[in-house]
């Protein structure tokens, strides 16, 4: 997805509030860093997630740690452990197990903090509000392609987003095994904003809950396509079908064909994004791709 202007505010905010997580850092160096870097990459030729990442970068340069959001996905994954029965006993009284586990999936992705989006800044945010999102149900939802897709895959691809919704994630993930899927997952290579790592899904104990697990290989806002490590390149070419959690991850695959079938789950928080898909802003989505375009349409 192509930059917008709306883009401009949300991603400085993200850079002081991150600048400001470990009280060490000096803010001022971080957005003056960013700010440079934001003036020489933003372009409307260029994706949100190439200036994001690039913008991340020169701020991180800056700060006084290499993950200044890492007590933030601690706190953000025990939230969502503590809310990890709720959601169970959900999915266990659906009559559509997986339908409810996509939606359960979906609402994590609230946990997105420190951006100018329809989310949350404090994981303690999460818990009273659970269940009003719930309640949402999932305003896009491509149901019988969906259905159809992961019937018909044996290996399945799953890219992960924020740490928080991750442990959502892992009911899904059990609903997936459960029906003898075989299931990588696909975490950030290194820290970059909340999203999993190989560290985060070792300790909050995601990896569990895969049968196996690789890496982006870098610093990156989502996968960067055309520089995939091998690893990541070969279990791309044996999977079936690719779920894809979030928002930067449909951001950097929206202008890309990829021609094995993609599932996005994710809220649609931000105005550019709910366009691009086609839905108000703030719905809990769930839909199918294929080599960029929309399936089922």
């Amino acid at each position: 997805m192509k930059i917008h202007a709306d883009c401009v505010p949300c991603l400085m905010k993200r850079v002081l509030f991150q600048s400001r997580l470990d009280g060490r850092s000096d803010d001022y160096a971080s957005v003056e860093a960013a700010l440079k870097a934001f003036a020489e990459n933003i372009s409307p030729d260029k994706t949100t997630v190439e200036v994001a990442t690039a913008v991340h970068a020169a701020a991180y340069s800056k700060l006084s740690t290499e993950d200044p959001y890492r007590k933030l996905k601690v706190n953000a994954d025990a939230v969502a452990d503590r809310l990890t029965p709720r959601a169970q006993a959900f999915v266990d009284g659906s009559e559509d197990r997986i339908g409810a586990a996509l939606l359960v999936s979906a609402v994590g992705n609230i946990m997105d903090f420190g951006s100018n989006a329809q989310a949350i800044d404090d994981p303690a945010e999460f818990e009273p509000m659970f269940d009003r999102l719930v309640s949402e149900g999932l305003g896009l939802y491509d149901a019988d392609v969906i259905s159809s897709l992961i019937l018909g895959a044996r290996s399945i691809l799953f890219v992960f987003d924020n740490c928080g919704e991750s442990q959502m994630d892992r009911i899904l993930l059990r609903e997936l095994r459960r029906s003898g899927k075989h299931v990588t997952g696909v975490v950030r290579g290194r820290s970059i904003l909340s999203d999993v790592t190989v560290a985060d899904a070792e300790r909050s104990g995601l990896a569990t809950d895969l049968d196996k697990m690789v890496d982006t290989g870098k610093f990156f806002v989502g996968v960067d396509w055309s520089a995939m490590p091998d690893e990541l390149k070969a279990e791309v070419l044996v999977s079936d079908l690719i779920i894809m959690k979030g928002m930067a991850n449909y951001e950097g695959v929206s202008d890309v064909q990829i021609p094995i079938p993609i599932i996005h789950i994710l809220r649609a928080k931000c105005a550019p994004v709910a366009a691009s898909i086609g839905v108000p802003q703030g719905t809990n989505a769930v839909f199918a791709v294929l080599n960029g375009r929309r399936m089922g349409e």
